[in-house]
């Protein structure tokens, strides 16, 4: 089935700024891949902005289930075959005490064996969606929407909400926690106030000036 195209009309319904980047591409002044991902991190997908980029237009809703399909089958080609035994070894570096205060990447990498990040960055540099399904921002990029999947558990079945998302950020924000991310996080000036619970699987974030970096 061939990717159908849709006009600048479809790309501004995902985000009102992203037209604007698609004419910086196509006058030269964006790459393909700045195209690429900023349109991911205002909301677009990666495979819908990936044939936008190719062909010069977004693919219509139909044809996103497809190209990310052949995206996925592309990356499995040459791939590890199931069964067999891995054994890596790396340097364990300084303690695991507390996941908001990790800064090396052997921490991580334990971390990662029971831990999921919210949004799953590719080697390509573009955010694509893991805990959360998606996430919106206003015209000015100071209002960002984070929509969470629903139907995540955690180990003991317990499921993951709004709740404990907000729990994680209180751990980034408090300054006695000393997060290792909290100077990235300098956009919430206000902290906690900055964050608004919709509801379950909704959150708000208000920041105190925009920025198009949050996911």
């Amino acid at each position: 089935m061939k990717p159908r195209t849709v006009s600048k009309k479809y790309m501004a319904k995902v985000h009102p700024r992203i037209p604007e980047y698609f004419d910086m591409m196509n006058d030269g002044r964006l790459t393909r891949r700045e195209f690429m991902r900023f349109a991911t991190l205002l909301g677009m997908s990666a495979g819908v902005a990936s044939v936008a980029a190719a062909c010069g237009g977004a693919a219509a809703p139909a044809a996103e289930e497809e190209a990310m399909a052949e995206e996925g089958e592309a990356m499995a080609e040459g791939g590890a075959k199931a069964g067999g035994t891995l054994l890596v070894g790396m340097e364990t570096g300084q303690i695991l005490d507390h996941p908001a205060r990790l800064s090396w990447i052997q921490g991580a990498n334990i971390v990662r064996q029971v831990a999921e990040y919210l949004v799953e960055p590719g080697s390509d540099n573009i955010a694509r969606p893991w805990l959360l399904e998606s996430w919106e921002a206003n015209e000015d990029v100071d209002e960002w929407t984070l929509n969470i999947r629903q139907g995540v558990t955690f180990n003991n079945g317990d499921t993951l909400t709004a709740d404990d998302v907000l729990f994680n950020f209180s751990q980034w924000l408090d300054d006695e926690v000393g997060s290792s991310v909290k100077g990235l996080l300098n956009y919430l000036e206000g902290g906690m106030n900055d964050l608004e619970r919709v509801d379950d699987y909704t959150i708000k974030m208000h920041l105190s000036s925009g920025n198009i970096g949050v996911p």
